[in-house]
């Protein structure tokens, strides 16, 4: 009898981003999608860390709601390439294992292990699968093997074991007293069963095949043959990508420019040959200098746009070697395609304006090699472009904002988000030192949303002490005493305390400066909201 085992990575986006980044583990994390621009605070959240779950976040809320929640909040736009490619490299180590290794589902993978006994048995196959997985940084994987794909998958989501072992011939018996929100049902039949007082799997097994398909259609079909323990999945034998890499072992030591230039040239046209064959554009390339067996040198060089063309890459790689300079001679070289996308077949577009959707920059390749040039020259977020704040500010009165984002992995090149109309932040060291207190407010100009922002406030001896605005925590510095208004204002009865108030981010924001705004106190709603910034 075959057995497959599975292997679940519990919320792999998350645990795939924190290894990319580090320095997001053990942080509230979400990943998002959606609303670029001026409507980032409407991205929706996709996957949320277990430290964001403990914050009451969820997948489906708004990135406003969730910062709402949780101050230091962080967010990453959820990148599909990289992944995929997380998912590539834990299939390139599992193939140690097993021939015939396949993806199940994002993060999930099937394997053959059948014949294990004479490899150890099952536990020991189980102990080196969450090795291998701890290794890549993994460490939270769980193993389950049984007889059928579905009951492997179940195993997996057993709490407080990190690998089950069901029996042989037992799959029925063993996923029958498991909920029925385990099957492949959507949540309004999960319901309707639950309605029916069908709760676990067991129970919906003894349904008939008839009521089921009539009730549910082909879903229920399925998820009845599941229930039963009937699963024809098997692993397949993994597909076999090309490793996009091309390396030299050279016969003397190399350190003239020139000579260098000549044998990337080859090898780059080597890569994009291949490139070009495959439909693909390289995205970022690593290249690599050894003195014999010794890496002295790697350098990974990030590209402003996708591109296959072999002469801007070596005109890339050159801009790099002249910047930094190789510190010695070498007699190996290797290059390879960090990340590859699919060519595009259109002209390369960059949004430089977030006012205007429409408004794009068309960059030929004379165009993009200089951006390149200075980018890599200069180094990343060097390259910028005026951004202005408002129509009331002294001449200058603006910021600089990088033309590109470099950082950003997602398919589409956009400016970085911080190109959009915003206020600058007030220097409010500066005032004080120059005006005093009373410089917070003069010469300045309040800038009104169209709606006022309504705004969670804490109060200490009734007087605000810290507010929540924007997805971020602040703290209240400096208030005025209130300006009461009160009566009719175009037939509207109202009731309002105003305050100047000067707010300061909390030490865990993203945010660094300070910010004069004007805050109200409607009485009549009992609400608090932010209806002008100072600029």
């Amino acid at each position: 009898m075959s057995r497959i085992a599975c292997i679940r990575i519990p919320r792999f986006p998350i645990a795939a981003q924190q290894k990319f980044d580090p320095s997001l583990r053990n942080k509230s994390l979400v990943l998002v999608t959606g609303g670029e621009g001026k409507k980032t605070l409407n991205q929706k959240v996709v996957a949320c860390s277990t430290q964001a779950s403990k914050e009451y976040i969820q997948p489906g809320m708004r990135l406003s709601e969730a910062r709402a929640i949780c101050a230091e909040l962080l967010s990453r736009p959820y990148d599909a390439k990289l992944y995929e490619e997380a998912q590539t490299e834990i299939a390139r180590k599992l193939i140690n294992l097993s021939p015939r290794v396949s993806v199940f589902e994002p993060g999930i993978f099937l394997l053959d292990a059948s014949g294990l006994s004479h490899f150890g048995g099952e536990s020991r196959f189980a102990a080196n699968a969450l090795k291998i997985l701890s290794k890549l940084g993994y460490v939270e994987a769980k193993v389950g093997i049984a007889d059928s794909a579905f009951a492997a998958s179940v195993a997996t989501r057993l709490k407080g074991r990190r690998w089950h072992l069901v029996p042989f011939g037992t799959d029925r018996k063993f996923i029958a007293s498991v909920p029925v929100e385990y099957l492949p049902l959507s949540s309004e039949s999960v319901d309707v069963l639950r309605e029916l007082g069908i709760k676990s799997i067991g129970d919906f097994a003894g349904l008939s095949l008839a009521s089921v398909a009539e009730r549910f259609n082909e879903e229920g079909r399925r998820a009845h043959e599941l229930a039963l323990g009937l699963d024809h999945r098997r692993p397949t034998l993994p597909q076999i990508l090309k490793d996009r890499q091309c390396s030299m072992e050279i016969g003397a030591p190399i350190e003239s420019l020139n000579q260098t230039l000549f044998i990337l040239k080859s090898l780059i046209d080597r890569l994009t040959t291949d490139l070009k064959r495959d439909g693909l554009c390289a995205e970022e390339l690593s290249v690599s200098f050894f003195n014999e067996d010794d890496l002295f040198d790697e350098r990974p060089i990030k590209l402003i746009a996708p591109t296959n063309s072999a002469k801007f890459l070596v005109e890339v790689i050159k801009l790099s070697l002249e910047t930094t300079k190789l510190q010695r001679e070498f007699t190996g070289v290797r290059v390879s395609v960090q990340r590859f996308c699919d060519e595009n077949w259109q002209q390369s577009h960059l949004s430089i304006s977030a006012n205007c959707a429409d408004e794009q920059l068309v960059l030929s390749e004379p165009s993009m090699l200089l951006l390149q040039r200075l980018t890599t020259r200069l180094g990343e977020g060097k390259v910028v472009q005026p951004q202005a704040s408002d129509g009331y500010g002294l001449a200058g009165n603006g910021c600089w904002i990088p033309v590109i984002d470099t950082k950003a992995r997602s398919g589409k090149r956009t400016v970085t988000e911080t190109c959009k109309q915003v206020i600058t932040p007030l220097d409010v060291d500066y005032v004080l030192k120059r005006a005093g207190a009373a410089g917070l407010i003069s010469n300045l100009v309040l800038k009104k949303p169209r709606e006022p922002v309504k705004v969670m406030v804490e109060l200490k001896d009734e007087q605000p002490v810290s507010l929540a605005y924007g997805g971020n925590l602040y703290r209240i510095s400096l208030i005025t005493t209130p300006e009461c208004l009160s009566g009719f204002w175009w037939d509207k009865i109202i009731r309002n305390s105003y305050y100047v108030a000067m707010i300061q981010p909390s030490q865990r924001s993203e945010i660094a400066e300070s910010l004069v705004v004007l805050l109200a106190k409607e009485h009549i709603q009992d609400s608090w909201q932010i209806e002008g910034v100072y600029d």
